[in-house]
């Protein structure tokens, strides 16, 4: 694993550096990348078939630690290390070629995931390493071979008309940045899981619990044909704490928050943890006793993570210019999406998709936000290209999208976006040029409630992530964690038992307000890649509040031992 960096360190190592001749060529993995990059361009090619016009080799040279503890023990002390080989060929040319078409892939010496990776040598050896990237390019262009005849089969008869590459022509660049070797975490971390699950020994309301710490380190290697090459640190950590509890009538109930930093040295203080695991008992016991919630349609004020995490969840994914692969039943390809995910805001660029009052932006480059790391920043995507600030929102209407190399109608560039195999911001920002205080902003909700003559409101302080809390089925919003219930004097109730309707990306076009303070969250959307979001306090006109359709569950038979 690698080494800790201090902040300091850390942004001299994001400082793009020129490379010198020597620099990483010297080193048996990029040596054997390198060498059969070469000889696969040059000689790899099946009698009567198209040669590659285009290989990318990718090796993540990665160390990873996970330690779990429950009530001050641990259950899980874990330390590995690995290697991942990431292989794409492209047959065809930059306009028509194997990608984006759906077909059982073919086969070859060497098993390939869905992605093109397989497991690589942990040794430095040249030879070893070689021959495992020869084995799997060749099982990799085998598979597009027989893509690419599928493909033209399946699109021969397609019409003429305004047909949209199937991948961006891009300039090339290198980048090689300062990576720290590989090395474990502390020893430490064990001792501060267990101070920090302690917290929940003397809570009985408390059925389960736990905390969870992770941290992941190494180097990524990154060569293709067209020349870009990168040498990039992998950092990420982070810190989850989970508690379930039960109510009177069986009702589940369940807190949680996690933590995501470059580095585990930026994490809080264990005290300062143990102290927001406590709390969490305290909203557990709170919710133990307290009234189900009533369904309700109107406005509704969300605060702090609640804020983020409805913005990650329901806005973002409409900012990504996604194309997702044709099957052999359809004969379109004009690039607003086939089978799959689509990009719902390819036909409203230039329109309005939130108040007037609202901007967003994606940043990449912003490594600090309030005196705090922000771990979704980076230099470069998968592709090696430089990741670029975009804005996406101006006075409430689309500018554009984040893109990648798969290139959609009136977005034919990549602007440096593609993580983890898929298009995603790194730094997700939306303010507002009307912003009021929190506290101006919790009064204008009370007055909008006297208005509406609403007898009373919510105000949602946590959601729970898509792997906290089941599904409610389709179209349903994620589940509550943390509410209370306000009436129009202010006095709040702690509610329990309900989650959000359906929140449709429309939903933000109806923004009524937002506070100046903004929120920086951070979700780990991947084993190496992390989004923070940085905004503010919303309200929205109006949304829907559901009681949550659960089975419940019988209590146990015998009280818990600890209570005793």
């Amino acid at each position: 694993m690698r080494a800790c960096l201090t902040a300091s360190a850390f942004v001299l190592m994001l400082v793009l550096l020129p490379v010198q001749a020597g620099i990483a060529q010297d080193t048996p993995i990029l040596s054997a990348m390198a060498d059969e990059l070469a000889r696969s361009m040059q000689s790899l090619r099946l009698t009567d078939q198209p040669a590659p016009y285009y290989i990318e080799y990718e090796v993540e040279d990665r160390a990873s630690t996970r330690v779990t503890a429950r009530l001050g023990a641990l259950v899980d002390d874990l330390t590995g290390r690995g290697r991942t080989l990431r292989v794409g060929v492209r047959v065809g040319d930059y306009a028509f070629d194997s990608s984006l078409f759906n077909a059982p892939g073919g086969g070859g010496f060497i098993p390939l995931q869905a992605d093109g990776s397989t497991s690589a040598p942990l040794d430095d050896d040249y030879d070893a390493m070689r021959r495992q990237i020869w084995l799997a390019t060749d099982t990799a262009y085998r598979r597009a071979v027989s893509l690419f005849a599928r493909k033209k089969a399946a699109f021969q008869n397609r019409a003429a008309g305004d047909v949209v590459p199937d991948f961006s022509r891009e300039t090339p660049v290198e980048t090689v940045l300062s990576a720290p070797p590989v090395a474990p975490i502390g020893r430490d971390w064990p001792e501060r899981a267990k101070q920090m699950s302690a917290a929940f020994v003397s809570a009985r309301s408390v059925e389960g619990s736990e905390v969870s710490v992770a941290d992941t380190r190494g180097t990524r290697y990154y060569l293709n044909s067209e020349g870009f090459k990168v040498v990039a640190p992998i950092q990420i950590a982070s810190l989850r704490v989970s508690a379930d509890a039960q109510a009177s009538d069986g009702m589940a109930l369940r807190d949680a928050f996690t933590l995501v930093e470059k580095h585990l040295q930026d994490m809080p203080p264990v005290s300062e943890i143990a102290a927001r695991a406590r709390q969490m008992v305290e909203r557990l016991q709170a919710q133990r006793s307290a009234a189900i919630g009533e369904e309700y349609t109107g406005p509704v004020l969300l605060e702090g993570q609640a804020s983020a995490e409805i913005v990650m969840q329901a806005l973002v994914p409409a900012m990504l210019a996604r194309r997702p692969p044709e099957s052999a039943g359809r004969g379109g390809r004009g690039g607003g999406g086939g089978g799959g995910q689509v990009t719902p805001f390819l036909r409203r660029i230039g329109l309005r998709v939130l108040s007037d009052s609202f901007s967003v932006t994606d940043t990449p480059s912003l490594r600090e936000f309030g005196g705090r790391t922000v771990p979704g920043a980076y230099v470069v995507d998968d592709y090696g290209i430089r990741a670029k600030d975009v804005t996406l929102v101006e006075k409430g209407r689309l500018v554009t999208l984040l893109a990648g190399r798969a290139p959609l109608r009136g977005l034919l560039q990549s602007n440096g976006h593609t993580r983890g195999g898929d298009v995603q911001p790194g730094v997700f920002q939306m303010q507002s040029s009307e912003a009021v205080s929190a506290a101006e902003l919790r009064r204008k909700y009370l007055e909008l409630l006297e208005t509406q003559d609403k007898p009373f409101g919510y105000i949602i302080r946590g959601l729970a992530s898509p792997g906290d809390a089941p599904g409610g089925g389709p179209g349903a919003g994620p589940m509550i964690l943390q509410a209370v219930k306000v009436t129009r004097d202010g006095r709040e109730d702690v509610v329990r038992g309900v989650r959000l309707g359906g929140v449709p990306p429309a939903a933000f076009r109806d923004l009524l307000d937002a506070s100046r303070e903004r929120t920086l969250h951070t979700v780990r959307t991947t084993n190496t890649d992390a989004v923070s979001l940085i905004v503010p306090n919303l309200i929205f006109e109006e949304l829907e509040i559901l009681q949550a359709r659960e089975i419940t569950q019988k209590p146990p038979i015998v009280p818990s031992p600890i209570d005793d």
